[in-house]
């Protein structure tokens, strides 16, 4: 199979994460069946494969790198997230506490935010919809950057995503929290009319989850837990880093980008500080992306074999 430098150092990556994750829940005993994986996987698996034919066998790069960035990152995603999950329960108490003080020093406060937003329920049900999209947002960036044949920016973009979502796991292991919803407790009328997608009920059971742990993923409620830093920061900004040179998109993601932040911190049920940390990990792990590449795309060249002459 022929791989480019970033999918493998992708796959590599989603292996180790994958190994380590079945070694902890072995570890913990958490029960777990295949229908955890078996979309993912054979979505992934899928896609690669598709990937080959077209790279190896019918001689379209443009459809490669795209299928091989979108069957790489559902398979990153899904071992990513048992990973998460298998690192509860935390040793230490959330900080959720110290973040909603730092917000008050700022002016924020995650409860007056989410009363504003049930005085306005139009606006809040567009930037709630932009909030469910954000993972999609940031694979149709993927893809696009593929057919248009932009290895550098897909691959950068990709590498410092992966990055990015390590470095998220780290400092959330390290400082476990929920969210501005897993610290407050919002009036029921204004819950009823917002409908956040991370409510106060949700906080109230990733609180739970960080005390108690998980001893069956089919059984557990949730499906994200980190809060700080905020990860939907990460793929809005990564997408627009991403397709920043190109004058259409940048004019789409621009406005979108501003109205995701606002769905971010009311129905991601985020402090203000995890959007500040999620927006510096971007900024460092884009960078990061790109240098990467560089030093791949430097070292293929290098070990490629120089033409005898003739």
């Amino acid at each position: 199979m022929i791989f480019h430098p970033a999918e493998r150092t992708i796959l590599l990556v989603t292996a180790a994460l994958g190994v380590a994750s079945f070694f902890l829940a072995w570890w913990k005993d958490i029960a777990f069946g295949p229908g955890f994986f078996t979309f993912s996987v054979g979505f992934a698996a899928l896609m690669i494969g598709i990937g080959q034919i077209y790279r190896q066998v019918r001689d379209s790069e443009r459809i490669a790198l795209a299928t091989h960035v979108l069957g790489l990152f559902v398979a990153y995603s899904a071992f990513g997230a048992f990973f998460n999950i298998v690192l509860l329960p935390r040793p230490t108490a959330p900080v959720d506490a110290a973040l909603v003080r730092m917000d008050a020093l700022l002016g924020y406060s995650w409860p007056a935010f989410i009363a504003w937003f049930a005085k306005h329920p139009d606006f809040n049900e567009v930037v709630r919809k932009l909030y469910t999209l954000t993972f999609i947002q940031l694979l149709a960036a993927f893809i696009a950057l593929g057919f248009m044949l932009d290895r550098r920016r897909l691959h950068a973009a990709a590498l410092g995503t992966v990055i990015a979502s390590l470095a998220t796991i780290f400092c959330w292991a390290m400082l476990p929290s929920g969210g501005a919803a897993a610290y407050w407790t919002l009036d029921p009328e204004v819950e009823r009319i917002v409908r956040p997608v991370v409510s106060s009920a949700y906080g109230a059971e990733l609180n739970r989850l960080f005390r108690d742990g998980v001893t069956d993923l089919s059984a557990m409620g949730v499906t994200g837990l980190v809060g700080f830093p905020s990860f939907h920061t990460v793929m809005a900004l990564m997408s627009l880093f991403a397709l920043w040179p190109y004058r259409i998109a940048r004019f789409l993601l621009v406005p979108l980008s501003l109205l995701l932040l606002p769905g971010i911190l009311a129905h991601g049920g985020h402090n203000l500080m995890d959007v500040l940390a999620g927006a510096a990990i971007a900024v460092g792990s884009w960078v990061l992306g790109l240098r990467i590449y560089d030093a791949q795309t430097r070292l293929a060249e290098a070990a490629q074999p120089i033409p005898t002459p003739v």
